[in-house]
């Protein structure tokens, strides 16, 4: 056994080692601390400056989420109550934002298409390496084979065009699959799920809010096979990628904030289980220690940031305000912050590279603990959330609902509503005018049927006539519906949804043929076509972007990745889907000639054959083989001839070879 024996100067050194790291880690706690201090701050800040400043804007969001439900204001139904009659609510609000959603859901999920699309770059010429490898190509070919300097122009303009073609359509299957990884990432990220609610906001609130990509551990489980061929459960966890609608009562913006969240800070206001905590712990970005704290301190008595607007709001979405002791909450930041505050705050100068630069950061607080504070990882800085409004407003980040745009056809529909279910009770029979001193004691005059007897006494003044009477009020059904109807037209009108594009058989004219009811619908998609536009710019092709951005960093796939542009198709899709399929249709019956298929070839009639299949819900990857199983059928096809055409050579040669009858007989 061997004894190490140290000198005094080791030992020396050691302890002054040991004691130097002990003041580092001490010196980086105190730096953490303070940042935290700070972004804690920061964010307590902002929350009370954007509270306060969210009054008005509570009242705009419980008012278009009461007009869509079909719930008077208590201030209105108390005033109703106290004139007396009926309190009815006409849903034309309610109606027309149905069928916006419906519209909208129509026209972002075709049938067997996505949303978007990926567009490659263009090449507009080849890259130097390639060009100055096929230029010596050229010139070797040249000397070889003895052209002049015209013959090898032409073959290096050839070559070079061909190589630009393989490298569009290079680019072009690379987007392609890269289309298919992300349509995969937003489906199991809950795309769907998250932009029907969007859409829901969309056509309720003045602005809708979607939010992603969040990184969240979430459980799984595989069956595994043993040995002896049974098969058994092994659970386990990952790190998954989720997108998610963000309610407009939870999203506090910057009061200097405009139409673009861009260059803006934001607060959200989450309600967290300690479920939703626990998954994300081991999450990229967030403090595991903190999140602990967080569950020792709030995990059984929960805690609230609680706003004045949550009683009422919770009563028109049907949940109950008992306070819920599940629930922790928490505010998170997201917004720009300059470099040089992140380093006085004590953040690690490694990750501020310019302390004059605007660095994006996200931090969520919960309580005093800050449980998430991390510079935004995304190559082009751009936020998480994205904002679409139904008619947006310049320089404002609360667009204008629909049921604020409808809410004088509302109003005034809810009034000749009113007023036509009094009127009718009014006219529904005979009123009754009595002179009481004239009746006998203990009649009820208030009982009616018929054959009843009435009987009075005479008038004390002597005057003829009788004691009772019976008169008719009149009706005004008439006027009250022409009104009711003419405000509905209107809103029509003000807001681009016709009756007719919800089933509704009171169109005339042009409406009541098959033909004249589909131009009418696709003139009146113009109405909507802004709406469609800033929903592509602002929502798709951000979020499209993002994943692309992620999949380019940290996809292990190479075949998929290159320089490549999202785009999104919903305002492709306001053509009428049946006259798109019928237009396919005939263009392929049109180009089913020879003359056409010379032109287009196996390669572009399989492309047509498949954008109608598509249309049709039809498995197109069963029916149709791909570009690939195509080239290689038609090169097999075309090897099949050449060893037929070789063999027909073969057999002339050896046919020409033995001699006929007449010659062996001359010969002889």
């Amino acid at each position: 056994m061997l004894v190490a024996i140290k000198t005094p100067e080791q030992v020396t050194q050691e302890r002054e080692a040991e004691q130097q790291r002990r003041r580092e880690n001490e010196r980086a706690v105190q730096r953490q601390n303070r940042v935290v201090d700070h972004l804690a701050a920061h964010v307590r800040s902002c929350w009370e400056i954007a509270k306060h400043d969210r009054s008005r804007l509570n009242r705009r969001l419980l008012d278009c989420l009461r007009r869509r439900k079909g719930e008077y204001s208590p201030e209105k139904l108390e005033a109703i109550k106290n004139q007396g009659g009926s309190d009815i609510f006409m849903m034309i609000t309610g109606s027309k934002c149905r069928t916006a959603k419906s519209w909208l859901s129509d026209l972002y999920a075709p049938v067997g298409d996505r949303p978007f699309t990926l567009e490659p770059s263009p090449v507009p010429d080849l890259p130097p390496d390639i060009m100055q490898k096929l230029v010596t190509e050229a010139v070797a070919a040249a000397q070889e084979y003895g052209l002049d300097e015209n013959a090898m122009r032409q073959m290096l303009a050839k070559h070079r065009d061909r190589l630009l073609s393989e490298l569009k359509q290079d680019g072009e299957d690379r987007a392609e699959k890269m289309a298919e990884e992300i349509e995969d990432m937003l489906l199991d990220a809950g795309w769907r799920e998250a932009f029907d609610e969007f859409l829901d906001d969309l056509v309720t609130y003045p602005a809708a809010i979607m939010k992603g990509f969040e990184f969240r551990r979430a459980k799984t489980l595989k069956w595994m096979q043993s040995n002896d061929g049974s098969f058994y459960p092994a659970p386990g966890h990952k790190i998954t990628a989720k997108v998610r609608r963000v309610s407009p009562f939870r999203i506090y913006p910057s009061p200097t904030a405009g139409a673009d969240i861009e260059g803006h800070w934001l607060i959200e206001h989450h309600s967290f289980l300690r479920s939703d905590l626990a998954a994300m712990r081991s999450a990229p970005g967030y403090n595991s220690e903190g999140i602990a704290m967080v569950l020792a301190q709030y995990g059984d008595g929960g805690l609230r940031e609680w706003i004045w607007n949550e009683t009422e709001r919770a009563q028109l979405e049907g949940r109950s305000m008992v306070h819920n002791y599940e629930e922790i909450d928490a505010l998170e930041l997201s917004g720009s912050l300059r470099g040089q505050t992140l380093l006085d705050w004590g953040m690690d100068p490694k990750e501020i590279s310019d302390p004059n630069d605007e660095y994006t950061v996200s931090v969520m607080v919960i309580g005093s603990h800050v449980i998430r504070a991390v510079v935004n990882p995304d190559p082009a800085g751009k936020s998480d959330y994205y904002k679409a409004s139904w008619q947006q407003l310049p320089g404002s980040f609360w667009g204008e609902a629909l049921p604020e745009i409808l809410a004088d056809c509302q109003d005034t529909c809810n009034a000749a509503g009113r007023g036509l279910i009094n009127n009718m009770g009014f006219a529904s029979g005979p009123m009754v005018w009595v002179e009481q001193d004239r009746l006998e004691p203990g009649q009820n005059v208030t009982e009616m049927h018929p054959w009843k007897v009435f009987r009075s006494n005479s008038s004390p003044a002597g005057n003829a006539g009788q004691g009772i009477g019976f008169f008719q009020p009149d009706s005004n059904a008439d006027e009250l519906m022409n009104i009711y109807e003419r405000f509905n037209r209107y809103a029509d009108d003000i807001t681009g949804l016709p009756s007719y594009a919800h089933g509704s058989d009171q169109g005339a004219g042009a409406a009541k043929t098959a033909s004249g009811l589909s131009m009418l619908m696709n003139a009146s998609s113009k109405g909507i076509k802004m709406l469609i536009r800033c929903i592509d710019i602002y929502v798709i092709e951000r979020i499209v972007g993002k994943a692309y951005n992620h999949k380019m960093l940290h996809s292990e796939r190479n075949d998929i990745k290159g320089d490549l542009r999202p785009k999104a198709r919903g305002s492709e899709s306001l053509v009428h889907k049946e006259q798109a399929q019928l237009r396919q249709q005939e263009l392929l019956q049109i180009t089913s000639n020879p003359i056409d298929m010379q032109i287009l070839g196996l390669e572009g009639r399989r492309e047509m054959l498949g954008e109608v299949l598509k249309t049709g819900s039809l498995p197109v990857d069963r029916l149709i083989p791909t570009a690939e199983e195509l080239r290689d059928r038609m090169h097999a096809d075309a090897q099949k001839q050449i060893q037929a055409e070789k063999q027909k050579q073969i057999d002339a040669q050896n046919k020409a070879q033995v001699p006929d009858d007449q010659q062996i007989q001359a010969t002889a």
